[in-house]
């Protein structure tokens, strides 16, 4: 196989999994959206509230979807630019998706649970 072969299908890995993360972030914000959407039903009758969550998430997922596909490509040269700096550039890049998608699984647990996850290291090893 050939380097560039090799680099391309790392760039579509890279690609592939910085989607997959935005649409987890996406979810997420959503997810945090609907709470407080569900939250006016204090204030106003179940339909208002109901079209104002829809409009909000109508709106929001327009946005996102062409910003996710700008950050796809952004994020992509950022690390091929970066790459050429590091001597392991592979490992590094996928030390910080890890950290990423980390960050994303405590956010996510926040937002269902309503508290921070207690995570020890000790019970993984």
């Amino acid at each position: 196989m050939s380097t560039s072969s090799k680099q391309s299908l790392f760039h579509r890995f890279l690609g592939f999994y910085f989607r997959l993360l935005c649409i987890l972030a996406v979810d997420l914000i959503v997810t945090i959206i609907n709470g407080r959407v569900l939250g006016l039903t204090n204030l106003y009758e179940k339909p208002v509230v109901t079209l104002i969550g829809m409009a909000v998430i109508l709106l929001l997922f327009f946005f996102l979807f062409s910003i996710i596909d700008r950050l796809t490509k952004i994020v992509l040269k950022m690390t091929v630019e970066m790459g050429n700096l590091l001597v392991f550039r592979k490992t590094a890049v996928f030390l910080i998706l890890c950290g990423i998608s980390f960050g994303i699984y405590v956010l996510y647990y926040h937002a269902w649970f309503g508290e921070w996850p207690k995570i020890q290291f000790g019970s993984f090893l």
